[in-house]
């Protein structure tokens, strides 16, 4: 009989645990219908629930509401404690949220966070009947997140159809969609109207059915075509600190064991500055076209000329190089005894060159939003002389505002920093090479900072610094030009400062 006693028990323990973790996982789900319906008090209540039993996306979320004052006021302190909770079970959002969080506090307020956040002890039993007694009060229906405006009786296949998504997923299909050119807002999880709008224009431009739901249908589309740039981000940024690390403590054992000079020091530390503190951190732009396909990963678009993807290491593109017309070369003595004839015959001759001339024009650009402050470098290889490929910046949808450097090959070799708008072209500053840029590779960057101070670099060399404010406000994306030439296109990445 005790036997039995003691099995019954351990049934009821472990039913109720069983129903302890739906009851977690139904409340969180009300919390995020309740935030998502701008219920902000009902969401931070159930937030604060769930997330002292150790719920990662619940101390995401606690931190975020408490970091905007939704539902509750605003408090830095408390949004970084639940911030760093988060992020130390391993949420990354968490982590960039909470060091974004520190630029508004003082020292006092971040070592009170870190302090509460120590000090933290998950409460399990308690907040499990809070939990529970919040669910009997609550009656509201429960909404996909999904459907934007749900019938009060959805069709059977709705449900099927918009399978809910956890917060990492709605995130990773925010990412997606900002990695293939559309602009869903924050990559917080969190969906908003961009968001719809991002997949309404997605599922237009791929043919899908355009009901602008998040679902995972459109998830696993967006997975299959391979848009996500994310570790590969993760990983350019993670070497960057361990390179800054490196070179942090080899100054340290240089001034430890060796003599190093007050002068000597200072040169380091600048060195180093020079490298890392750049206006320009946020990423909107990087391609190596190795996965074979410009049309995909992030999105390009050709607007004229030809385009292709060689060997699954560069972008080309090919446009013949216009001729030159010798327009004051003298008449031989033969064209001046024949005179007027000679004249006549002369003249169709130069129109018939002019015909054979070719004077197309190659184009191809993305639409990302870059603010007025930015850094953009291509590595690029022209392949035959006298050619001239263009790259830039512009504004609005018909891409003539803006600023662009022109890359001429050859023995006039040169590079020029333009203005282009509805009022024509302007060159702001220029150089002459005196070697030719014709087979090698090289990297060339556009530089403009926050006071219109603009720098163009040529393989860690800066040849032109101007300042120019002409065009105020954020670019709407990079572009290139094939004038004439054989080009190479190994490597394009553009930053923007935040």
């Amino acid at each position: 009989m005790k036997l039995i006693q003691q099995l019954m028990c351990a049934g009821i323990i472990s039913c109720s645990m069983v129903f302890s973790s739906l009851a977690y996982s139904a409340s969180f789900d009300e919390a995020m219908e309740a935030f998502e319906n701008r219920n902000y008090a009902s969401a931070y209540r159930d937030f604060t629930n769930i997330a002292n039993t150790g719920n990662r996306d619940a101390q995401f979320m606690l931190g975020y509401v408490y970091s905007k004052g939704y539902g509750t006021p605003q408090d830095y302190v408390e949004a970084h404690k639940w911030f760093n909770l988060a992020a130390s079970q391993g949420d990354r959002e968490a982590r960039r949220a909470r060091d974004n969080l520190t630029k508004f506090m003082s020292a006092q307020q971040i070592s009170r966070a870190q302090q509460l956040a120590s000090e933290w002890q998950p409460a399990h039993e308690q907040k499990a009947e809070e939990i529970e007694q919040a669910e009997v009060e609550t009656s509201e229906p429960v909404i996909l997140w999904s459907d934007p405006a749900p019938a009060s009786t959805p069709p059977p296949v709705l449900a099927s159809a918009t399978t809910d998504l956890t917060r990492n997923e709605k995130r990773e299909l925010q990412r997606r969609l900002r990695d293939v050119g559309y602009d869903p807002g924050p990559i917080d999880g969190l969906p908003g109207e961009r968001t719809l709008r991002a997949i309404r224009s997605y599922q237009s431009d791929f043919g899908m059915e355009v009901d602008g739901l998040v679902s995972r249908e459109i998830l696993e589309d967006l997975r299959s075509r391979n848009f996500s740039n994310q570790e590969a981000d993760e990983e350019v940024e993670n070497e960057r600190e361990d390179v800054l690390l490196k070179q942090l403590r080899e100054l340290d054992k240089d001034g430890q064991y060796t003599t190093l000079s007050g002068a000597q020091y200072k040169q380091r530390i600048a060195a180093i500055l020079a490298d890392y503190d750049r206006p320009w951190l946020t990423r909107v732009l990087f391609d190596t076209f190795r996965d074979g396909d410009y049309t995909l990963n992030p999105r390009w678009i050709v607007e004229s000329g030809d385009f292709s993807v060689g060997n699954r290491d560069y972008l080309y593109t090919s446009v013949p190089v216009p001729r030159r017309n010798n327009s004051t070369k003298e008449k031989s003595d033969a064209e001046e005894i024949v005179g007027i004839f000679s004249d006549i015959f002369a003249k169709a001759s130069k129109q018939k060159e002019e015909q054979d001339q070719y004077t197309g024009y190659a184009e191809i650009y993305n639409a990302s939003s870059i603010s007025n402050s930015f850094s953009a470098r291509i590595n690029i290889n022209g392949l035959l002389d006298e050619g001239r490929f263009v790259f830039g910046v512009y504004q609005g949808s018909s891409r003539i505002n803006g600023y662009k450097v022109a890359y001429t090959t050859g023995a006039n070799s040169s590079i020029e920093l333009l203005r282009t708008s509805f009022e024509g072209q302007s060159s702001i500053g220029s150089f002459a090479l005196n070697h030719d840029l014709t087979g090698d590779a090289h990297n060339v960057e556009l530089r403009r900072n926050s006071n219109g101070v603009m720098e163009v670099v040529l393989d860690d060399e800066t040849l032109i610094t101007a300042n120019d404010k002409k065009l105020q406000g954020k670019f709407g994306g990079f572009v290139m030009g094939n004038h004439g030439g054989n080009f190479r296109i190994m490597e394009i990445e553009v930053y923007s400062e935040r």
